[in-house]
């Protein structure tokens, strides 16, 4: 089975570029226009992933993430912004996404997030068939700004933040 994605952004054109660049790689996805029309889609284990933009109208991302999170605390969040900063960034991880991508982001930074957050699912569901504690799991959030260059992994609960080099895209 597909994984299952719904991706909510009020850019028409970014939403057109990024539902092709994740139905191309193989993902099903559910697309929607705003905060209020991705949270009438949302169901608890209807999607595997959730990636929601920050800005726009009505409803915020960060609160489509609060409210999505309350309704299902183990669904993975993808937070993306053209907006974005170390602020915001923090932000998130606090109300719960594990990943953050500023704009504007490349195919490979898109996909290479999607492959990491479902690897990390896949850990949390094998940690909780063998009885691991949640709290011995890597609860991190990784913040990409391509515009700048790099990437950081910040740690929930830590001050820790470790600076990452950016990948050769080769």
């Amino acid at each position: 089975m597909k994984p299952r994605i719904l991706f909510i952004d009020d850019d028409c054109a970014g939403r057109e570029v990024v539902l092709f660049n994740l139905r191309t790689a193989g993902y099903e996805v559910t697309t929607a226009s705003d905060g209020q029309e991705g949270l009438s889609l949302f169901a608890p284990g209807k999607f595997d992933v959730l990636i929601t933009d920050v800005k726009m109208p009505g409803i915020s991302g960060i609160e489509v993430l609060r409210r999505v999170r309350s309704a299902d605390p183990d669904i993975p969040v993808l937070v993306i912004t053209a907006f974005g900063h170390m602020e915001m960034a923090i932000d998130a991880m606090r109300e719960g996404a594990c990943y953050f991508l500023g704009k504007p982001f490349d195919r490979w930074h898109l996909l290479v997030a999607i492959e990491e957050i479902l690897g990390r699912r896949c850990l949390i569901e094998e940690a909780g068939d063998l009885r691991v504690p949640r709290s011995e799991i890597d609860r991190g959030i990784v913040c990409v700004f391509p515009s700048r260059g790099g990437s950081m992994r910040l740690w929930a609960g830590d001050d820790i933040c470790e600076g990452e080099t950016p990948h050769d895209e080769k």
